[in-house]
């Protein structure tokens, strides 16, 4: 079964939160599309024995997609025009060129949460846009707050990372063209900053209908 809620999110970054705690921690990100507030949540370190997440950003990044997404007027949006493909769209990078980042380590700039925050925090700056490719959610309980930037009704994005050639029960969540990410665009000189990232557990060799690791694929161990 393949994520039944994935598309594209374009919105303006308010702010964020970094979590640092060993269970569950993701990089929060509060975010606005037109008049609606979202919660960006980004898996910053794997409930699996690999615990580090796979990093790879590009700077200059340069893809068809950016064509069609800023478009987009800001909201979120269901497509299969808009979609990414770690392994089948061609966006300049493989598994081989992203590295493991510990989530929280001693020193500057040398963990998941700095490497985000740079980013992000550049983007609030520079009034640049964010596109989150992922999943949607919303509570069905209108009052309910969110649980970290108390806006209403709770609301938000998370998969913001590979989502195909999964392990044990995450196979369910297995897909091709749904992966997360995100990019962030600069309108002024029209430039793209890529951020994508992936589980140390995760295959790259995939099958084209479901996604779903291929029986010669080997868990990859860095």
């Amino acid at each position: 079964m393949s994520l039944q809620t994935y598309g594209v999110l374009k919105c303006k970054v308010i702010a964020t939160k970094q979590e640092r705690d060993k269970k569950r921690p993701h990089y929060q990100v509060h975010v606005r599309a037109g008049q609606e507030d979202y919660r960006i949540s980004v898996n910053i370190k794997s409930y699996d024995v690999l615990s580090e997440v796979l990093f790879y950003t590009d700077e200059n990044f340069t893809h068809e997609v950016t064509q069609e997404i800023k478009r987009l007027p800001y909201g979120f949006f269901y497509s299969q025009y808009c979609t990414i493909d770690y392994v089948r769209s061609e966006l300049g990078f493989t598994r081989e060129s992203m590295k493991n980042i510990p989530h929280d380590r001693h020193g500057p700039n040398n963990d998941l949460n700095e490497k985000l925050n740079h980013y992000v925090i550049d983007a609030i700056e520079r009034d640049a846009d964010l596109y989150v490719f992922g999943t949607r959610w919303k509570s069905n309980n209108y009052c309910k707050e969110d649980r970290i930037f108390r806006f209403q009704p709770a609301m938000g994005m998370h998969d913001i990372h590979m989502n195909q050639g999964n392990v044990r029960h995450w196979k369910n969540d297995d897909g091709i063209f749904q992966d997360g990410c995100l990019l962030f665009h600069y309108p002024s000189r029209d430039h793209w900053i890529g951020i994508f990232l992936a589980f140390q557990s995760q295959s790259w060799d995939t099958d084209d209908c479901m996604g779903h690791r291929l029986k010669r694929a080997k868990k990859h161990i860095n």
